[in-house]
């Protein structure tokens, strides 16, 4: 059994496609099926399903995947350690990212780091609130952006955003600050499926309205063009906000919905990882609208 044998399990399992794993890791989709092949007959078990649909864990796939992910962190971190004994830096950093967070809250952070830490490779992975526990939870990233405290992860509280509505320009309620949200349920809705839909359906249910949901989009900057057609009006995160957006009125609501975004890490980061907390805390506190 070897560390590459299991940097391609984990590569596969997150990608759930074995071309997708050898374009991560720079080499061929027959050499990953090699290995793969290989590790299984060592250890005696299947730890794949293969389908049409793509490549998935079987039950003693995910046992050695967690345990796969935990040497392959150790090792990391030990190299990490041993580099900085040296007087050097050196390793990798893979952030996770919701979509609100890496609009405008992360680029400034992730240029910070790249500038304070040339020598660490860092990667970015964007993806629903779920996704990005998920990867967080099985070591796919170091250090992700969430919206809600998780037991087992170490949490630091990055910024507070605000959910706006977001309505057509010259809409007849862009004349009202804040905008009710139980007026919301009066025209076609756009529901964003990228996070937010429990919060926006809680703040809905508060009010005593159903949206009428005739849309369900994931995309931000899909959600807000469809919003300057006319088709409908949404609610999103102000930190997804551009700064321009023709054709859209944004506002608060009423009543006011604030969420924090927090920085989650496992309970033994990297020390990359704790790196780019450190600063990352210190960094947001300058990005507006976010509050820290």
């Amino acid at each position: 059994m070897t560390f590459t044998q299991l940097r391609i399990l984990q590569a596969v399992a997150r990608a759930g496609n074995m071309t997708r794993a050898a374009e991560e890791l720079s080499t061929t989709q027959s050499a990953v099926s090699h290995a793969l092949r290989a590790l299984e007959r060592e250890l005696g078990v299947a730890l794949l399903v293969r389908g049409s649909q793509g490549v998935g864990l079987t039950a003693a796939g995910r046992v050695v995947l967690r345990r796969a992910t935990l040497i392959l962190t150790q090792v990391e971190a030990l190299e990490q350690e041993v580099a900085a004994a040296r007087g050097q830096e050196r390793g990798s950093l893979r952030v996770g990212a919701i979509p609100s967070a890496n609009a405008r809250l992360l680029p400034p952070i992730l240029r910070r780091f790249g500038e304070s830490h040339p020598r660490v490779r860092l990667a970015v992975m964007e993806g629903s609130d779920e996704e990005v526990l998920e990867w967080l939870q099985t070591g796919a990233v170091d250090v992700a952006t969430v919206t809600a405290a998780v037991p087992g992860l170490v949490t630091r509280p990055l910024a507070t955003d605000r959910m706006l509505a977001v309505l057509p320009s010259g809409h007849r309620l862009s004349t009202r600050d804040p905008v009710p949200v139980r007026e919301l349920g009066r025209y076609p809705f756009i529901m964003s499926t990228g996070g937010c839909e429990p919060l926006i359906t809680a703040l809905a249910r508060a009010a005593g309205v159903s949206l009428r949901c005739h849309y369900r989009v994931r995309d931000t900057g899909s959600i807000l063009a469809m919003v300057a057609e006319g088709l409908g009006v949404s609610a999103i995160p102000e930190l997804s906000m551009p700064v321009q957006c023709p054709g859209v009125h944004a506002a608060p609501m009423e009543p006011a919905a604030d969420r924090t975004i927090l920085l989650a890490l496992p309970p033994d980061p990297l020390p990359t990882a704790t790196a780019f907390a450190d600063l990352a805390t210190a960094v947001a506190s300058e990005v507006g609208p976010g509050r820290t």
